[in-house]
């Protein structure tokens, strides 16, 4: 088996973007024979001791082992990692046509606060991580869901102006964050999902009471985060655990079924209806009545 100390972006000649806080390597590489890449403090594309790193493997076969973590992981294609490795690692590349992957590395301190540490888990988290105590986010890899890989498809072909590329890529990453928080507390700590604590579930319900009658208004989820008094993840995550739609979903479903009953009801026509639901184009409200009832609203012109 082949030994090799280079630069580990060097040798797979990845596609490196540098965002604020945030860095990407992307690479797709043919590989033809068992290898051991060494990741130390030269060969690391990322500040190991700064960076926890999510790691998508797309295609291929790698078998990890990170100083410090007492179990290998196994990772096989459309699968990840989420690991703070501060120390010296390896990482045996299996015999395979291609490894296809992509790593994102969060600066610990952006990354605090995007995880909201008020959970006694996430607690635990970042007290590992401000001690340099080597950590992984889950017992082993987890899977690479539909929904993620479309995103680091997102990610790789976005083409947007210069001015606005950083933000959607940002965008996209924040996105990919949450589908891993969530897949990883589906099976690591499922205590959350099925066991919000009491005072986050009034807050949940207060804040669903809140949309039942305001559900017409624009709201950014930002502004729920001051109405709820809950950080986004638990919004995002809550939400959907108790009431089985994320916040968006349900604020589009208030609007249709009420939109429905002013059709029924012969209140007002499919152009008046499609404006105070705040559609700006009939025919987006047409399509998205549609999709939700699985007929037109012109069945209620009079």
């Amino acid at each position: 088996m082949t030994t090799c100390n280079t630069r580990l972006d060097a040798l797979y000649k990845s596609e490196v973007i540098t965002l604020p806080n945030i860095k990407i390597v992307s690479n797709e590489n043919v590989q033809g024979e068992n290898i051991i890449l060494y990741e130390n403090g030269e060969t690391s594309p990322f500040h190991r001791k700064d960076d926890t790193v999510l790691t998508f493997l797309v295609d291929g076969k790698i078998n990890s082992f990170y100083e410090g973590l007492p179990d290998q992981f196994q990772v096989r294609s459309r699968s990840c990692t989420f690991v703070y490795g501060p120390c010296d690692n390896e990482h045996h590349i299996l015999p395979h046509d291609t490894i296809d992957s992509m790593a994102i590395g969060f600066n610990k301190r952006f990354f605090y606060n995007l995880l909201q540490e008020d959970d006694r888990w996430m607690e635990g988290i970042v007290n590992k991580i401000e001690k340099n105590q080597p950590f992984s986010f889950s017992r082993d890899a987890y899977r690479l869901t539909p929904e993620m890989f479309a995103i680091l498809n997102k990610i790789r072909t976005a083409r947007s102006l210069p001015s606005l590329r950083t933000l959607h890529l940002q965008n996209f990453v924040n996105e990919l964050f949450l589908l891993q928080l969530q897949e990883i507390t589906a099976s690591e700590e499922p205590a959350y999902a099925t066991g919000i604590r009491e005072n986050d579930r009034k807050k949940l319900q207060g804040m669903k009471a809140y949309l039942d009658t305001n559900f017409l208004e624009e709201l950014s989820l930002a502004e729920l985060v001051k109405i709820a008094g809950l950080n986004t993840y638990k919004i995002k995550t809550g939400f959907k655990s108790l009431y089985g739609k994320s916040v968006f979903e349900y604020i589009r479903w208030k609007r249709m079924e009420y939109a429905h009953s002013l059709l029924a009801n012969g209140l007002y026509n499919i152009t008046e209806v499609s404006s105070i639901i705040g559609y700006e184009h009939v025919q987006h409200f047409s399509t998205a009545f549609k999709k939700h009832f699985g007929t037109s609203p012109g069945k209620y012109k009079y």
